[in-house]
């Protein structure tokens, strides 16, 4: 593929992709974006609920809910679902909670995974006509049935160190010697347009978030 493709495609992307809107974690009464995927739209399929005869589906908000969650006593709930709704000075937001869940204030998550929610300023580094993105500062969570079992609260030069001292202790294990096999497809297409090109090592580093089970040390 020849740079002129390349650059008009990186166009195309940047004019029709349309951001997504986040869920929503409130921990220690602070919200958090929640972008990445998330228990609750598993949780409500096996529901069968029908969708709202007012939901409205967009670009923003493929599957029509949004979802809402607080760690409370170390526990994560569900706490809020709402659709997007036509109103006559436009668009707004509805709770459809109580409808699926009348009886219901919350939901407990029995969730096992752990999950990352970047927040703060996004920063931009660019190099060699690459761009890549960062966050001022990560949450960490270790969920276990719903249960925080681990949580940091991290500047990014200390999410980097807790990441580095993680890989090392991964390394010693026998699924690092697993993911350097089932990982070459994966890090062949994350290298396919980069510049600087990953070795296998730095990309397990770079993921070792989502290859471990716990953030224990």
């Amino acid at each position: 593929m020849n740079k002129l493709i390349l650059f008009v495609l990186f166009i195309t992307l940047k004019i029709f992709a349309t951001e997504q809107i986040p869920d929503i974690l409130i921990y220690n009464g602070k919200k958090y974006e929640w972008r990445s995927f998330n228990p609750g739209r598993n949780y409500i399929k096996k529901f069968n609920f029908k969708v709202p005869e007012d939901a409205i589906e967009t670009t923003a908000n493929y599957g029509f809910y949004n979802f809402t969650y607080t760690i409370e006593n170390d526990s994560l709930f569900l706490t809020d679902i709402t659709i997007i709704v036509k109103k006559e000075k436009g668009l707004d937001s509805r709770s459809v909670f109580k409808d699926f869940f009348k009886d219901k204030e919350k939901i407990i998550m029995e969730y096992s995974k752990i999950q990352t929610l970047p927040y703060g300023k996004q920063i931009e580094v660019t190099k060699s006509n690459w761009t890549d993105i960062h966050f001022t500062k990560y949450l960490l969570f270790e969920f276990k049935n719903g249960r925080v079992e681990k949580n940091y609260d991290l500047e990014y030069k200390r999410f980097l160190k807790l990441k580095r001292d993680l890989f090392l202790k991964f390394k010693q294990t026998d699924e690092y010697s697993k993911y350097k096999v089932t990982e070459i497809e994966n890090l062949e297409n994350f290298n396919e347009f980069r510049p600087e090109k990953f070795s296998m090592k730095r990309y397990l580093e770079f993921k070792i978030i989502g290859l471990i089970k716990t953030l224990k040390e």
